[in-house]
């Protein structure tokens, strides 16, 4: 009895689907002051490789919604480059995914007539 229970766990486990175990990105993106409009693009892609020589790997993408709010999926936990597509220009930060949900509140600023990403 108990090694069938153990065997049923075993093979419940091998049966979820890859992105049980992924990460989540998520959080709300203001700019001056207000939230961010809806359907700007927000991209994440993981970084791999040597830090010498770093390669991107898309992850996924969405829009902001009414809130300015997005959420993203990372399958595998590590370093990721967040990316913002506004005003035919773009501002990218560094995050980390990990197995939990991760928030990450940022703030779109301009200087010097470019954009600029951070945490809040």
């Amino acid at each position: 009895m108990r090694n069938q229970r153990l065997a049923l766990v075993i093979l419940l486990s091998c049966a979820l689907p890859g992105s049980a175990f992924a990460g989540r990105v998520f959080g709300d993106i203001k700019f001056a002051g207000k939230p961010l409009a809806a359907g700007v693009p927000v991209r994440i892609a993981r970084v791999t490789g040597e830090e010498a020589k770093p390669t991107l790997v898309a992850a996924d993408s969405t829009g902001t919604d009414q809130y300015g709010s997005y959420k993203l999926t990372v399958k595998e936990p590590g370093k990721c480059l967040l990316t913002i597509l506004y005003e035919k220009q773009s501002a990218s930060l560094e995050v980390f995914s990990y197995k939990e949900a991760t928030r990450y509140d940022l703030i779109l600023d301009k200087a010097n007539g470019k954009l600029v990403l951070h945490r809040k």
